[in-house]
């Protein structure tokens, strides 16, 4: 459902690791966000989709120092650049990347959003249900429930127990979040010196249990090379399954 007109929202859009994992991609100079994919770096896939979310009403990029002007060259001209209002570099770790994010945006909207650059394949409905429920809750995050069978181990080599997968979430995002929480979620985070490795983390300590939007599977990051395959793959499935749905409608 897509959220109400009176509710605004901003989104920061963190691109600013190193890539580590994505293996000699990185070594030779190009980092995920800007990782070719049919045809359009991720960055702009990831754009184009929060373009498409009326609620959502700008886009802050926080990029790699490196990549400062690679990124804003890519924006010139391009229509799923045109909600963007900033490109900041970003911080040692993932929370002072948002937090500087969160610092460029203007303090007039009621929803702020965080999503990774290196999730391109968002659908604007998925936000959309984000930013309606943060709004409502004061936060809000998508994931999906595990369907594999979680095993614990200490030391990488033997299993040790089967952990209860019905209680398990896979965390996506965008997480969303009431603005002016999150930047008080924020401050207090930089004064204890707490980084977790996503926003909800934030919500979960200083507040509690954080309100769940179901996402979809295919909301992948981008993490290996063999995902770029797997990405590429979800949108052809994507581009056919529109072909057949309007030529379905321009049958008599």
């Amino acid at each position: 459902m897509p959220a109400a007109p009176t509710v605004t929202a901003a989104c920061v859009i963190v691109a600013a690791g190193e890539s580590t994992r994505m293996g000699g991609v990185a070594a030779n100079g190009v980092r995920k966000p800007l990782l070719q994919l049919d045809g359009r770096t991720l960055l702009e896939h990831t754009c184009a989709a929060f373009d498409a979310a009326p609620s959502v009403r700008a886009l802050v990029i926080v990029t790699h120092r490196d990549d400062l002007a690679a990124v804003e060259q890519l924006a010139r001209g391009r229509a799923a650049f045109a909600k963007l209002v900033r490109v900041v570099p970003g911080g040692a770790q993932r929370t002072d990347s948002v937090r500087a994010g969160v610092q460029a945006l203007a303090a007039e909207f009621d929803v702020l959003l965080v999503h990774d650059a290196a999730r391109p394949l968002i659908e604007p409905a998925t936000i959309e249900r984000a930013v309606e429920v943060a709004a409502r809750e004061g936060g809000a995050l998508v994931a999906v429930p595990i369907s594999d069978t979680l095993k614990s181990s200490r030391d990488g080599q033997r299993a040790e127990a089967t952990l209860d997968r019905s209680l398990v979430w896979a965390a996506q995002t965008p997480q969303a979040f009431r603005a002016p929480l999150l930047r008080e979620l924020l401050e207090r985070a930089a004064r204890e010196n707490f980084a977790p490795t996503d926003d909800a983390a934030l919500y979960e300590r200083y507040i509690g249990a954080i309100a769940l939007v179901r996402g979809e599977r295919s909301n992948l990051k981008i993490t290996l090379p063999e995902d770029l395959a797997v990405a590429q793959a979800l949108l052809r499935s994507r581009a056919q399954a529109r072909a057949e749905h309007t030529a379905q409608r321009g049958t008599p």
